[in-house]
């Protein structure tokens, strides 16, 4: 498993745009792993933990197979912040019957872990504000300022920042809505709420890349 996830890794790294103009926020820590933090941040439960096991049940129980991610977070609120993508209920309960078994089953840990980190940037707090600037200082492209930020780098890796589009027929004559998209599946931000020194991006779909399901796949899961 280690071995295809490192093949993972190399084709998002394909996927995503190595232009100028796009813009990672940098990591500079690793998930926090030793004993000490982890025994301190279980004495009481965050209030990111808690938001999101109010708000996001179903994200937050995916999120929390991540190994120490909230003692990571909790090392971020007290520095540079986070920014955590949220999947509604909603759409968490969308994924069809086979998605959610593969998702759930022990099996596949890696891979959901690797799903779910796509939604968190453990450096930096990341507003709507600053993922809507502008870009004044390179020519427009077809009469449109280019954002300041192309793209975010998560714990699972690169994601791309673009416009989103409303309108049109067929996808013709759509217009941009002044809205940003997240990932290659354009997840519209829907709400975005304050936690401490990080912020929750209520989103309209998973940011991942859809390469990741692939790797579901690999599994056989009896019945589907």
């Amino acid at each position: 498993m280690k071995s295809m996830l490192t093949l993972f890794a190399a084709a998002i790294a394909g996927l995503v745009s190595s232009a100028d103009a796009f813009v990672c926020v940098q990591p500079r820590r690793a998930l926090v792993t030793s004993l000490r933090d982890v025994t301190e941040d279980s004495a009481a439960e965050l209030e990111i933990e808690s938001f999101l096991k109010e708000n996001y049940p179903l994200f937050e129980a995916m999120l929390s197979k991540v190994p120490n991610i909230y003692a990571t977070l909790k090392e971020s609120d007290g520095s540079d912040g986070y920014t955590i993508f949220a999947p509604s209920s909603t759409v968490m309960e969308s994924v069809d019957e086979k998605r959610k078994v593969q998702i759930s089953d022990p099996r596949n840990s890696e891979v959901t872990e690797k799903l779910a980190s796509y939604h968190v940037i453990a450096n930096g707090k990341v507003t709507q504000e600053r993922l809507k600037r502008e870009d004044w200082t390179v020519p427009k492209v077809d009469g449109v300022a280019a954002l300041s930020i192309g793209g975010v780098l998560t714990l699972g890796g690169e994601l791309r920042v673009g416009r989103s589009k409303s309108g049109g027929f067929l996808g013709f004559g759509a217009k941009e809505d002044g809205n940003v998209v997240i990932g290659n599946n354009s997840a519209l931000i829907v709400k975005s709420t304050n936690i401490g020194n990080g912020v929750v991006h209520e989103v309209d779909s998973f940011v991942a890349p859809d390469l990741i399901w692939r790797y579901y796949d690999q599994l056989r899961i009896p019945g589907f």
